[in-house]
């Protein structure tokens, strides 16, 4: 549960109050009328942070992965800039995934010929005039010389509609001037959307293309009015001066627009809807309700309920934005909360890959850490005491994997709870991580000082992933082949995590990791441990095995782990017949109850499916936390599974 909205990942890059009045009274002073509404009297001309997007210091170069790409306006030139994508991966314990980008901080005009595709005032109508503008052509360039990239996060369409009147935008009452207009406007501005996607698609269609929503502007500058949201508000209104667009026009009219584009979404294979329309709202609240206290946007298809989030009726809060004359672009931590809830509803579900299986490690005198002579088991120590290091020991019950289950993939999360000294996973100073595995325990199910150089199962049967710079990152442990072998079906399988390496200095220099008696999560900003609903060290395990009941293991039809599982926001089902057939799936409580239907019946195709429980029940209400099961009658066979839904 996060109960304090507030918190920084990094220092707020904002420029003086006599700074931004210098630049922007300069750029007023030197507009002319229409130059006033030009928006590139808001661009934030301090120069990127030169480091924002680095890799964690220590992971090997060969893991680091290309995975996103941020193209279209603005909001992605911000989000590219500032780093957050890179740096919230990290935090939540993927850091060698990477988002990519290349940014402008103002549009160009045509003619353009760099190399660059986040561009600041950008339209979807310049994007598809390919013979003046190169932005399409450089997007399907970074595509093809970075082929794991299998996410593309398209930020477009809204300068189409704030172009106003005078730039054949959206104003309001447009239809009294030409009937049906702003539909018109809404589905010119569908077309080039679908021609920037279908670009990108014509090169991988493997990609899936996410549409970025925008949030609740505040053309309330006060003092600044001047420079952009006065005249732009006007430009926005059909009759200025007798029915000026208000703020619940202006955010109706957001409203609309991310209304169109879920229908747009919903109605292409191949794209994805990413909804944050009030979440500023949700986090820190409207200046009437608290935060924590307006509905979150939702992020599970088709409807993405609660839409729209926040309060429809009242502006973001001014402290929200990027300077004091900007009502349109969100300051880091507001482009940081944004992420972190596109990270929850569409990132983690993929970076966790397929698992079938998550255990919670044991906790109690089983987790802890010990250097050789002494032991703690009040937390997880990575990294020296000064003298010797700190050997990280952590212990999960694995024994309800099945016991051929063949394992394909694991990855091991550990949460910081406390640091002391330098950090030695930036630093470097203690040398590279090391990760052993052991199947079963490495002397006695507690921890021991003798655990410190115990035989193990697999030696460096892993990657430690991460930087854990602050407390609430996550460190992820990638699994090896050797690892993934070790792990044991038939009981307790133990991980010894630490440095190679003693510092230099006297002290200690160590980060410590919850074990698995710390169930509560961090307070603030989002991250793993509150997504999952605890701090505990947690082990995906992702695994191939055909689960019959009433038939015979491998023979027919299957049925493959549920991803992800445990979920929040919805799992994705699947299951492969070796023949058409009628199939009906049902989702059960633990008591037996029916609580979903999800196929009731249909004849299936021989091959793949797939289908999703958005975690509501039959009635279209929220499911509680908890186990249920998965039972899928076909071929004349049940076969059943279980999944975990989250709060």
């Amino acid at each position: 549960m996060i109960t304090v909205p507030h918190h920084q990942l990094r220092p707020r890059r904002f420029a003086p109050d006599v700074l931004v009045f210098a630049l922007v009274l300069v750029a007023a002073v030197y507009a002319g009328p229409a130059d006033a509404q030009d928006f590139s009297v808001l661009r934030d001309t301090r120069p990127p942070d030169p480091t924002a997007n680095l890799a964690p210091a220590l992971v090997p170069a060969e893991l680091l992965t290309p995975r996103l790409l941020l193209a279209g306006d603005s909001w992605a030139q911000y989000m590219w800039d500032d780093g957050s994508h890179n740096e919230l991966f990290d935090r939540f314990g993927h850091g060698e995934k990477r988002a990519l980008s290349r940014s402008l901080a103002s549009d160009p005009g045509p003619g353009y010929a760099g190399p660059e595709y986040a561009i600041s005032g950008s339209e979807a109508r310049q994007w598809v005039d390919t013979a003046n503008y190169p932005w399409i052509a450089n997007v399907v360039a970074e595509l093809q010389a970075n082929p794991t990239i299998d996410r593309v996060l398209l930020s477009i369409g809204g300068n189409d509609m704030l172009a106003g009147k005078s730039g054949g935008g959206w104003y309001k009452q447009m239809d009294m001037d030409v009937p049906g207009s702003e539909a018109a406007l809404l589905e010119v501005i569908h077309g080039h959307t679908l021609q920037i996607v279908d670009a990108a698609l014509a090169l991988r269609p493997d990609l899936r293309v996410i549409l970025s929503s925008y949030d609740y502007p505040n053309f309330n500058t006060g003092f600044w009015c001047f420079a952009y949201a006065c005249p732009k508000r006007r430009d926005l209104s059909r009759d200025p001066d007798n029915a000026l667009a208000t703020d619940p026009e202006l955010n109706a009219m957001m409203v609309t627009m991310e209304q169109h584009r879920i229908a747009w979404t919903n109605g292409h294979a191949r794209s994805d809807f990413d909804h944050a329309v009030g979440l500023m709202h949700y986090f820190y609240g409207d200046g009437v309700s608290a935060p924590l206290t307006l509905p979150r946007p939702g992020q599970v298809p088709p409807d993405y309920s609660p839409f729209p989030g926040g309060n429809p009726l009242r502006p973001s809060l001014r402290a929200n934005f990027r300077n004091d004359a900007d009502p349109i672009h969100l300051d880091i931590e507001g482009y940081e909360y944004k992420i972190a809830h596109e990270i929850e509803g569409l990132f983690l579900p993929l970076f966790r890959g397929n698992a079938a299986a998550t255990f919670f490690s044991v906790g109690g005198s089983e987790d802890g850490w010990t250097d050789g002579t002494a032991i703690g088991t009040t937390a997880i120590r990575l990294g020296d005491n000064g003298a010797a290091p700190l050997r990280g020991i952590i212990s999960f019950d694995t024994s309800s994997l099945p016991d051929n289950a063949q394992i394909t993939h694991a990855r091991l999360y550990l949460t910081r709870e406390g640091a002391t000294g330098v950090n030695p996973f930036t630093s470097g100073a203690l040398g590279t991580p090391t990760v052993d595995v052991r199947t079963g325990v490495f002397g006695a199910a507690a921890v021991e000082v003798s655990d410190a150089g115990a035989p193990a199962t697999a030696s460096d049967a892993g990657w430690a992933i991460g930087s854990v710079l602050a407390n609430g990152f996550a460190l992820g442990i990638e699994l090896k082949p050797a690892g993934l072998a070790a792990i044991n079906p038939t009981g307790r399988t133990q991980f010894r995590v630490g440095f190679p390496q003693v510092g230099s200095g006297a002290g200690a220099d160590y980060v410590a990791m919850s074990d698995g008696d710390v169930t509560t999560p961090p307070a603030g900003f989002p991250s793993l441990a509150a997504y999952m609903g605890t701090s505990a060290p947690f082990l995906d395990v992702a695994y191939t095995l055909p689960v019959a009941v009433g038939g015979t293991p491998g023979a027919g039809g299957r049925v493959l782990p549920a991803s992800p599982n445990p979920f929040r926001l919805s799992t994705s089902i699947r299951f492969e017949l070796a023949r058409a057939a009628s199939v009906r799936l049902e989702i059960y409580d633990v008591r037996g109850a029916r609580v979903a239907s999800l196929i009731g019946g249909d004849v299936l195709p021989a091959g793949g499916h797939a289908t999703t429980w958005d975690g509501r029940d039959h009635a279209g209400r929220r499911a509680p936390p908890g186990i249920y099961l998965v039972r899928i009658e076909a071929e004349g066979r049940t076969w059943s599974g279980r999944v975990a839904r989250l709060e």
